[in-house]
């Protein structure tokens, strides 16, 4: 095993100041995303496009570390889709190549290829066609920072010295495609707490994406800071292109 939490001495003290604790009574969720371009008819019209196929697991609790499930362990997504789909015509490889087809493979492949734990945890199937639109200025955060991960087995990547260039969204409580304006108050807590920081010095808990997502949900509840249903905020944090974590806070 890598080295306990906060053990590099490049981390320095941590930084002053109250975060909020995990709050109690939620959903954490990851999403791993593939991306692939293909061809194919559908009702006699060409439906040729790029495709992003994305899974997504949820848990009440996390492991140890702090995940969902090892993104690592889902990495095998982006490999079939190469391989089976990427640049190919859908109609000669899938019984049905039309959006809910491509899900249903995509399931029918993770039923028998995810491991044990990620299996159980997959929640859901997604596909969209068409690029990916970006978040408006006013519905993202983005900041730059680093960490390391303990708790991992020696030799993961995660445990080494790294960064990521985050981005913050908050997808609608009722409405999970749409998203909401950042209030202005977590933009700059965000910015002035999170931006060029080694998140070891920052947390008390091992930084990876669900723990930070589950804290900040927290910070904006203790803010009495709600999207405009009334319902608490859902926090989805990405550290790459193709992988997301939130956390949904239980009503009351």
């Amino acid at each position: 095993m890598n080295s306990p939490f906060g053990a590099d001495p490049a981390a320095g003290p941590p930084l002053p100041g109250r975060l909020p604790d995990l709050p109690v009574g939620g959903i954490y969720a990851i999403g791993k995303r593939a991306t692939c371009d293909i061809a194919r008819t559908i009702d006699g019209t060409d439906g040729s496009d790029l495709i992003t196929v994305e899974l997504i697991l949820t848990a009440r609790e996390l492991t140890k570390p702090g995940f969902v499930c090892d993104f690592g362990d889902l990495s095998g997504l982006q490999q079939h889709v190469d391989a089976v789909l990427d640049h190919h015509d859908l109609n000669t490889v899938l019984a049905d190549s039309t959006d809910a087809g491509i899900a249903a493979h995509v399931r029918a492949w993770a039923q028998e290829n995810l491991p044990d734990d990620a299996r159980q945890l997959l929640d859901d199937v997604r596909v969209f066609t068409g690029r990916l639109p970006a978040p408006a200025d006013d519905q993202a955060v983005h900041f730059r920072a680093r960490h390391w991960l303990c708790d991992l087995p020696d030799g993961h990547k995660c445990g080494r010295h790294h960064g990521h260039a985050y981005l913050l969204t908050l997808p609608d409580p009722d409405r999970p495609d749409k998203l909401l304006p950042v209030p202005e108050q977590l933009r700059e807590f965000v910015l002035s707490r999170f931006h060029g920081q080694a998140l070891n010095r920052v947390f008390d808990l091992n930084p990876t994406s669900e723990h930070l997502a589950a804290v900040l949900t927290a910070w904006l509840a203790e803010h009495e800071l709600t999207a405009p249903s009334g319902r608490p905020f859902a926090v989805r944090l990405s550290e790459t292109a193709s992988t997301w974590s939130q956390f949904t806070l239980e009503a009351a």
